[in-house]
């Protein structure tokens, strides 16, 4: 899927004229806090909802990483590179990185934000599309047809899920847990143009209270409601 969006985002952002958008959207963003799965939830979303409008002209699709691998392309960078950045491991990461022979181009945070910006905006406004993080729901908090969700659990909930997934102990998963959420906080914040600025979310949801199924039924509802399907 990674080739295929690759293409179709650099033949459209080469051409921009030959693209005609009436509406943007629609798009479902995700964000999670640290422990509710992200990935495969938003690709049993994304089956649901092809299977429920039966069109494969107009069928929708999830990314991820691929926004960094897109926003890496128009970087010069590897999708590496730009995640370390993103994460906020400046130092050691760019003395590794001034001292690389390997690596010709150097793009400040920025210029990294900016550029993911714009690929989020690029797949939201063209539509059909579910962006998990990435702070898609920001960015795309003006456009109408859209759906913004937002998964939460209790801390000692998350706590377990990480130990239990990355069998690590229980100090370890609680560090991760807010070392984790900290960061995606602050990356969401970093896309709003005021202070004073928050992101509503359309429809929040306690993981550790509704099993994926039952979010992925109110939200196909939901998004009929709003004329998204």
């Amino acid at each position: 899927m990674e080739n295929n969006l690759l293409i179709k985002y650099m033949s459209e952002r080469i051409r921009p004229e030959t693209i005609k958008i009436v509406e943007p959207g629609p798009v479902i963003t995700i964000s999670r806090e640290c422990g509710c799965s992200g990935r495969l939830f938003a690709e049993k979303l994304t089956e649901q909802i092809n299977n429920k409008i039966n069109n494969p002209a107009k069928n929708w699709k999830w990314v991820n990483k691929e926004i960094l691998c897109l926003a890496s392309k128009e970087l010069k960078m590897n999708p590496n590179q730009v995640k370390h950045l993103l994460k906020g491991e400046d130092k050691n990461f760019l003395e590794e990185f001034a001292s690389s022979f390997t690596v010709k181009y150097y793009a400040s945070n920025a210029k990294i934000k900016r550029v993911i910006k714009d690929v989020v905006r690029h797949l939201a406004i063209h539509g059909n599309v579910v962006i998990i993080g990435r702070g898609s729901e920001a960015i795309t908090q003006d456009i109408k047809r859209s759906l913004h969700i937002k998964l939460y659990a209790p801390f000692s909930w998350k706590v377990d899920v990480i130990k239990c997934r990355n069998k690590i102990s229980v100090e370890q998963a609680k560090k991760f847990v807010i070392d984790t959420d900290k960061r995606r906080l602050k990356f969401v914040d970093a896309y709003l143009t005021k202070d004073q600025d928050k992101v509503v979310y359309d429809i929040e949801f306690n993981c550790a209270k509704f099993s994926q199924e039952e979010i992925i039924e109110v939200i196909l509802k939901a998004a009929q409601i709003k004329s998204l399907l």
